[in-house]
């Protein structure tokens, strides 16, 4: 299941969340920006995003975002 993240944005303390929708189900989710040590990486630094919620409706989705990035 791949989603596409349809927006993006960071709360105070510098997190960077994104809400988006499966094409596929058109279910939407939450998602985190995360970032990892990697030492194969230049820089060292992986980022990958990671779901909070997903397979949720839209609303639900939009309430969960805007509490998260607030």
């Amino acid at each position: 299941m791949a989603s596409e993240i349809t927006k993006t944005k960071t709360n105070k303390r510098g997190v960077r969340y994104g809400i988006g929708q499966d094409p596929d189900t058109g279910a939407w989710g939450v998602w985190k920006l995360c970032q990892n040590y990697a030492g194969h990486r230049k820089g060292g630094v992986s980022s990958t995003w990671r779901y909070i919620e997903k397979d949720m409706t839209q609303e639900a989705a939009e309430t969960l975002f805007a509490r998260r990035s607030a």
